[in-house]
């Protein structure tokens, strides 16, 4: 993606200073000071937020909503740690609720917990899914863009937003079940545990093996002790 944007940047660019050179200096400037002010208002929303989720998880209300919405996960998510499924609570919850400046940092912090390795694992690729679709029972934040703009009736689109919105979800959801093989940490706990079993079975077979040759190398050597005591 590094090398799309600086790609498509250095275009824009050179077309603009073919089509307009005098304005190049002024759309820099402007362009700095947006993606500054932004950055700036993204760095407070997440510092309320991150600080509401402290306070969520001190009052043990995360564990509560996360055990409210444990049997709804283990479907989607399969086995995961508590502390991941914290997270995504509050991740579906704030998404629900059309906060999405809110379900960010909890996503992130719920990745980091799937994921241990460079392979993306299915619980990634389903919350992935779940958060790019964004399932919004309430999308408060669309609902207040529509009213600083004007709308005569900004609450219109919470029921077409919901509809979509889940049918986005459960689409991806399917193509990542499909994508992914029919494998989850279960079964191949499983599976490990039953090739630990045959291993196992395998090397004490293999013990009793050369105890057993072990013993029959020395009644010979006994038996041929005598037989010259005997013959002597």
């Amino acid at each position: 993606m590094n090398i799309v944007w600086t790609v498509a940047t250095a275009v824009s660019l050179a077309v603009l200073l073919f089509v307009a050179p005098d304005k190049s200096l002024s759309v820099f400037i402007d362009g700095a000071e947006t993606a500054v002010g932004f950055g700036v208002k993204l760095i407070a929303v997440y510092c309320v937020w991150l600080g509401i989720f402290e306070i969520a998880d001190r009052c043990n209300a995360v564990q509560k909503l996360a055990k409210l919405l444990a049997p709804i996960n283990r479907l989607l998510y399969g086995k995961i740690e508590a502390e991941a499924a914290n997270y995504i609570a509050l991740n579906e919850a704030s998404n629900l609720l059309g906060v999405g400046n809110a379900a960010t940092p909890s996503a992130i912090e719920a990745i980091r917990r799937l994921e241990h390795g460079e392979t993306l694992s299915r619980a990634g690729a389903v919350l992935f899914v779940v958060n790019a679709s964004g399932v919004q029972l309430v999308p408060t934040t669309v609902i207040g863009l529509r009213a600083q703009a004007g709308s005569a009736s900004p609450s219109d689109i919470l029921l077409p937003t919901f509809i979509s919105t889940v049918l986005t979800a459960v689409v991806g959801i399917v193509l990542v079940c499909l994508a992914y093989p029919k494998r989850n940490e279960k079964t191949d706990t499983y599976q490990q545990s039953d090739d630990g079993n045959a291993n196992s079975a395998g090397k004490i077979t293999a013990e009793n093996g050369c105890l057993a040759s072990e013993n029959g190398v020395k009644t010979a050597s006994k038996s041929m002790e005598k037989t010259n005591v005997g013959a002597g």
